[in-house]
């Protein structure tokens, strides 16, 4: 079944960023389907404004190109989960409720904005590294891991590595999903996937 790219012009314009006003949002959002439907090389600036139901100048007193709505797109969704897992760490003291409050955080969000958290599966390696200063969630949960293991919660080893193991536990359940192998939401699966990451980490059950 084909994607729709269109936006109904009597819903409210659901965008990306915080606070965007109508002609934005619906930018970002016709952007956002049609990056996720056909990719981000393939989406023209015009098949963007006819999906918005904008004139193509309109994305231009926006956006100064394509590339920048995309990656305004990516470090939105980018920087709000590595808010969300240091947040999580903060809340909570042990690694086995730090987990879960990460793992939930990420069920939440998908669950909230599939296209969106999808987009940022599928495209995480076009807009890597990012610029400089800004926070990304692996580096969030490679902090989270490093003090587990100062706190001797789970075994010393390269905590890139496992973090990568735990992050993979969530970001391919929720690929399986995209791929329409698993059925959504991604919060089914929450418990499974927390038990997964928890053991990815090595710590004891």
């Amino acid at each position: 079944m084909p994607v729709s790219t269109q936006i109904d012009a009597l819903e409210p314009p659901k965008g990306v960023t915080p606070g965007a006003r109508a002609t934005r949002a619906r930018i970002e959002r016709a952007a956002l389907n049609l990056f996720v439907a056909r990719g981000v090389d393939a989406a023209t600036t015009r098949d963007i404004a006819a999906a918005a139901g904008v004139s193509e100048g309109a994305i231009y007193r926006h956006f100064d190109s394509k590339d920048e709505l995309a990656s305004m797109i990516f470090l939105e969704i980018h920087t709000r989960l590595a808010a969300l897992v240091r947040e999580a760490a903060a809340r909570k003291m042990s690694l086995a409720e730090q987990t879960r409050a990460v793992v939930d955080a990420y069920c939440a969000t998908a669950d909230a904005d599939f296209p969106l958290f999808r987009f940022h599966l599928l495209y995480t390696h076009r807009f890597l590294p990012t610029p400089e200063g800004v926070d990304n969630p692996v580096s969030a949960v490679e902090d989270l891991v490093s003090a587990a293991m100062k706190r001797r919660e789970i075994p010393r080893r390269d905590p890139a590595l496992a973090a990568g193991m735990a992050l993979g536990v969530v970001l391919q359940t929720a690929l399986q999903i995209s791929y329409g192998r698993l059925k959504g939401p991604l919060s089914t699966y929450c418990d499974d996937i927390a038990a997964g990451a928890l053991a990815a980490l090595g710590a004891q059950s």
